[in-house]
C-alpha cells in the first residue's frame, strides 16, 4: 500500500489531481488508514495509470475514461478472474489479442491492451497474456503465417507498453546502471524485455538497446555512460561464440564490469566470476536479485 505521496511520485502525477480524479469522478476506492490518510493499493496504481494514458495520450476526456474503466470491469471482469489463476486461464485473453493481432485490428489491439491492464496486474498481463501471445505470434511468423512487417508491428505496440511502465518506475540512485542488450544476429527481446522491466521495477536505472546490438562501439559507450552490468540475451546456441566474443571484448575494456546472461543458448553449467546465468522465471530472478542484494551488504 502507498500513501498519496509515494503514489503521486510512481505516477508522476500531481496530488490534487489524484484526489480530483477520485473524489470529483469517483475514479479509485482508496483505503483509509485509522487517522484517514488515504493508502493506494497497486490495483489502484494500475487504474490511475490507465486513467492517465487515456487522457494524456488519447486525448479522451477524464470523465470518459472513468465511465469506460467502470464499464469494462462491469462487462468482463468476474470473481473467478484473478491474478491467481493458473497461466493457462488466461487462454481467453490471449485469443482476443491475438484476433485483433492477425486482422491488424490495432485499434481493437490496443482497447483489449488497456482492459487486460485495468483488470490484471501488469506482472500478470506481462507474463501469462503478453508472453504467450508473442511466442504465439512469433511461431505463425517462422511458419510463414504471418508476415515480418506484420510481426513487427506488433511487437512495436509491446514494447511501447514496456516503455510506458519504464517511465513510471522509479530509479535508486545507489544501485549500478545496467545496460540490456542481444548480440548481433540475435532478434528475440521478448525476455530481454521481461527481464529489463524487473529490474527497473527493483529500481535499476536499465537503459535498453535490444536485439542486435552492434559490438562496434559499445565498450566505449558502456565506459563513458558508467554501466557496471550489462544483461544479455542469447536465445540459440549458435549465437553462444557472438555473445562470448561481446563478454571478452567489454571484460578486456572494463574490468569491473560483470554481465548477467539469459536464454536458451546460454551454458549455465560454465559459471565464471564476472558473470551470472539467469533462469526465465520470475523465481529465478528473485533469487539472483536476493543474492545480488546480500553481495552488496555484507
Amino acid at each position: 500500500m502507498y500513501n498519496i505521496k509515494a503514489a503521486a511520485k510512481l505516477l508522476d502525477m500531481p496530488k490534487v489531481t489524484i484526489r480530483s480524479w477520485e473524489t470529483r469522478y469517483n475514479a479509485i476506492t482508496p483505503a483509509r488508514t485509522e487517522s484517514g490518510h488515504r493508502l493506494y493499493s497497486d490495483q489502484n496504481l494500475e487504474d490511475l495509470k490507465w486513467l492517465k494514458i487515456q487522457v494524456q495520450e488519447n486525448g479522451m476526456k477524464i470523465s470518459e475514461a472513468v465511465k469506460l474503466l467502470h464499464t469494462s470491469r462491469k462487462q468482463f471482469y468476474h470473481p473467478e478472474v484473478t491474478d491467481h489463476k493458473d497461466p493457462i486461464e488466461y487462454a481467453k485473453q490471449i485469443e482476443e489479442l491475438y484476433q485483433a493481432a492477425v486482422e491488424i485490428d490495432i485499434d481493437r489491439f490496443n482497447y483489449l491492451l488497456d482492459l487486460k491492464f485495468s483488470l490484471f496486474h501488469h506482472q500478470t498481463v506481462f507474463f501469462h497474456i503478453i508472453a504467450p501471445l508473442m511466442v504465439r505470434i512469433g511461431a505463425e511468423w517462422e511458419n510463414g503465417q504471418i508476415s515480418v512487417a506484420h510481426e513487427h508491428m506488433i511487437t512495436n505496440i509491446i514494447q511501447q507498453r514496456f516503455n510506458q511502465f519504464f517511465r513510471i518506475f522509479p530509479v535508486a540512485p545507489h544501485l549500478p546502471k545496467v545496460l540490456a542488450l542481444s548480440p548481433s544476429g540475435e532478434h528475440h527481446q521478448l525476455g530481454l524485455l521481461l527481464f529489463s522491466l524487473f529490474l527497473r521495477e527493483n529500481g535499476f536505472h536499465v537503459v535498453y538497446t535490444g536485439p542486435d546490438t552492434p559490438l562496434d562501439g559499445l565498450a566505449e559507450m558502456v565506459a563513458k555512460q558508467d554501466f557496471q552490468l550489462v544483461c544479455m540475451s542469447v536465445t540459440t546456441p549458435k549465437s553462444r561464440p557472438v555473445a562470448e566474443q561481446y563478454i571478452s571484448e567489454l571484460a578486456a575494456a572494463i574490468p569491473n564490469l560483470h554481465f548477467l546472461l539469459g536464454g536458451q543458448g546460454i551454458d549455465c553449467d560454465d559459471q565464471k566470476i564476472n558473470r551470472y546465468c539467469i533462469g526465465t522465471t520470475l523465481e529465478s530472478w528473485q533469487q539472483w536479485l536476493d543474492e545480488f542484494k546480500a553481495a552488496r551488504t555484507s
